[in-house]
């Protein structure tokens, strides 16, 4: 079969790429038949034994499914090359990790974030209710699919009774930046409190795309201002250096899940009775919708990347040759067909660099709702292009003129639809506000 000579095979698998790294091993594509699975190779220990008995008597919407695992079978490399290897196999989750999200993509606005959060607490609400923690909550161990969040790896995950059923741990496991300030200590601690703890850190991450600290310790500048409770100073310090205003519900929250001390530390159902938690959050397709953008936004910063390579790599090329080589690269027929390598490049380059959203429409279909939705972002419109699918929208405002440029441009593929926004006259935060507002309208596209 000419697929399974293109890839390497393990056991009935068809390996493809390497989709992430972890400490245990690499994690890689496969193909089951046709199902695509995630490979996690792994050193076969008694850790690993306790993991797979831990995770194969689970099931929750929010878990990663743990589908089978393999000791010791045949792994053949592409280039013929055999070795013995373990693995575990897990449901591919196809719209990437949280980390990935957030690092690329920025942070999530209050009702996302809330909606992911209202999952991660389902998740730890179900595990604390099956007698165990999770002990490695991070945006690395969070991932998505079809608009569902899901906790992965449960290599450090373990019973919160502990050896010796006294409902305390001691073992120093984690991820530094995520541990409770018990565990940083090495005092012995309850499983449930330091997940919680952790899933403050993310929920802070989620909404700013930056960790509140690099670490829990009372060393820490930052963490030191939680410590003791001087938490005005603490947030006004984020905000200075350029996190949004959030509302007082969410500060008070976070603050309280941050606590230096575990039993001022909000359960599990007060976290829940909270009035930001029973704020208002979005629908399942809205969230596909939100993913998908930010899938191809990522899509469209990895074509930036291979852009500068080329340019790069054309600049060394006309260095040793003293000549450029053409290519065409088009945009919603802009005509740059003929220009250099060089040049196209730097515009699509400048081009990238501008473009806020991507979305898989048609640009009629987004063009029509622009001009029929005028009246919610603007007076009227000051200028049209349909040639160039470009639209001014102005406004007047305690008499204070603003307007605002927007243009469709060629997504990183074929069927998608890159917007770019230019501030022309007016205030900087209210172009930020309408820029949201436009975004939020054009991702309720059906």
């Amino acid at each position: 079969m000419e697929l399974e000579k293109s890839y390497a095979q393990y056991a009935h698998y068809i390996v493809k790429q390497t989709i992430g790294k972890g400490g245990q091993g690499k994690v890689k594509l496969g193909l089951d038949g046709d199902k695509e699975v995630a490979l996690k190779f792994v050193q076969f220990s008694k850790d690993i034994e306790k993991e797979i008995q831990i995770h194969r008597g689970l099931n929750h919407k929010n878990l990663i499914k743990l589908l089978n695992f393999h000791v010791n079978e045949e792994y053949t490399k592409r280039n013929g090359q055999k070795e013995i290897k373990s693995c575990l196999v897990y449901d591919y989750m196809k719209d990437g990790e949280l980390y990935e999200q957030l690092s690329q993509t920025g942070p999530f606005k209050e009702e996302t974030a809330r909606t992911f959060f209202h999952q991660l607490i389902d998740v730890l609400q179900y595990l604390h209710g099956q007698g165990l923690a999770h002990r490695d909550l991070k945006p690395e161990n969070i991932l998505f699919q079809d608009g569902q969040l899901k906790v992965s790896d449960l290599g450090f995950a373990t019973f919160v009774g502990g050896n010796f059923g006294h409902g305390v741990l001691a073992s120093f496991k984690g991820t530094i930046s995520y541990m409770a300030p018990e565990i940083l200590v090495r005092q012995k601690y309850v499983g449930q409190c330091v997940d919680l703890f952790a899933a403050g850190v993310i929920l802070f991450l989620m909404v700013t795309a930056q960790l509140p600290f690099k670490q829990a310790n009372i060393k820490d500048q930052l963490y030191n201002l939680i410590c003791t409770n001087r938490f005005d100073q603490f947030w006004a310090y984020k905000e200075k250096s350029g996190i949004p205003r959030f509302s007082n519900e969410l500060k008070t929250l976070i603050n309280s899940m941050l606590a230096f001390d575990p039993l001022q530390r909000p359960t599990i159902s007060e976290i829940i009775s909270t009035t930001w938690y029973q704020g208002t959050t979005i629908s399942n397709d809205l969230v596909i919708k939100l993913l998908n953008a930010r899938k191809l936004k990522i899509q469209s910063q990895q074509n930036k990347e291979n852009l500068q390579k080329m340019l790069d790599k054309q600049k060394l090329q006309a260095a040793d040759q003293n000549q450029q080589l053409t290519v065409g690269i088009g945009n919603f027929n802009r005509g740059e067909e003929d220009l250099t390598i060089d040049v196209t490049l730097k515009r699509e380059l400048k081009r990238f660099k501008q473009t806020d959203v991507i979305l898989p429409f048609e640009p009629i279909l987004i063009f029509v709702k622009l001009i029929e939705n005028k009246d919610k972002f603007a007076n009227k419109i000051n200028f049209v292009d349909n040639q160039k699918f470009k639209i001014h929208y102005w406004y007047l405002q305690n008499n204070e003129e603003f307007e605002m440029a927007i243009q469709l441009v060629q997504g990183p593929t074929d069927s998608t639809v890159g917007i770019d926004f230019q501030l022309i006259k007016g205030n900087g935060l209210e172009f930020y506000q309408k820029k949201q507002q436009v975004e939020d309208m054009l991702l309720q596209i059906e």
